[in-house]
């Protein structure tokens, strides 16, 4: 059982804000809830350890899609932190009113994004944004003058949609991610990916956390008092969870809900 508590968050208080605490504080809840559904997806993602080649390959580049996309969100949180917090004359205040964790995860994200320039080229290029044709093709050269991917150049197509993979444009554009930042190894390149990440995720919750509490005590009191504690029931445990790439949909699909793939023959 998982004990919520329920918290009230008075409308008429939150009116009595300025503008930009107010549509600061409700931002930064917004990137937190996506933050931390990325993360838990990505954690459910890595959790399989498949066997059949074709499964290894489609959760391999299931995970390497959630790293981007969550990096991406990463960054934009910070993008956010840096321009409508650091940038505007509120901070001279919140700065002292922020909790120790909160201005050590300030201080964290701070260092990080002004010294590492990998999420930044995750963000720009092949996460929230595309890569132009020029990098795109760059990509495609590493890749095919790489022996070791060689395996890699397929596509798997499904009945449906849901269960088809271009394998080979994320095995190309993996090599542009590493041309971006200069590493050849593709592997540590990932794990250098996920423990960014993972760092710059914890510390945005945790700055979006502290300045909600030092609002709250600068305008609606000295405690942030529940309504009341909701209990969930049948929750299933965290390290039991996992997010499998491919599942069976014969049973709810309609032709509506069908993809079309190109004609294959075996």
């Amino acid at each position: 059982m998982i004990e919520v508590y329920r918290i009230p968050v008075p409308k008429d208080r939150l009116q009595a804000l300025s503008q930009d605490e107010r549509v600061l504080l409700l931002l930064l809840g917004y990137v937190s809830n996506q933050v931390l559904m990325l993360q838990k997806l990505l954690i459910y993602a890595t959790r399989l350890d498949p066997k059949e080649e074709v499964e290894q390959h489609a959760t391999a580049v299931q995970t390497q899609m959630l790293v981007r996309i969550a990096v991406s969100a990463a960054f934009e949180a910070w993008r956010l932190i840096e321009t409508r917090f650091l940038s505007n004359p509120m901070a001279k205040d919140y700065l002292g009113r922020l909790d120790k964790g909160g201005l050590q995860a300030l201080d964290a994200l701070k260092k990080h994004f002004g010294q590492s320039a990998l999420l930044p080229a995750v963000r720009n290029n092949f996460g929230f944004h595309y890569p132009d044709t020029a990098t795109a093709e760059a990509a495609f050269q590493a890749a095919a003058s790489d022996a070791g991917f060689d395996n890699l150049w397929k596509v798997y197509f499904s009945q449906h949609g849901f269960n088809s993979l271009f394998l080979l444009s994320d095995a190309i554009f993996t090599h542009g991610i590493a041309a971006q930042v200069g590493e050849t190894d593709l592997a540590a390149l990932q794990q250098k990916l996920m423990d960014e990440l993972r760092e710059a995720s914890l510390n945005v919750v945790q700055f979006a956390q502290a300045f909600f509490a030092a609002a709250w005590v600068k305008h609606f009191g000295d405690v942030i008092d529940a309504q009341d504690i909701v209990k969930i029931e049948g929750a299933p445990p965290f390290d039991e969870v996992t997010l499998p790439f491919f599942v069976d949909v014969s049973a709810s699909e309609t032709p509506a809900e069908e993809t079309a793939n190109p004609p294959t023959s075996a």
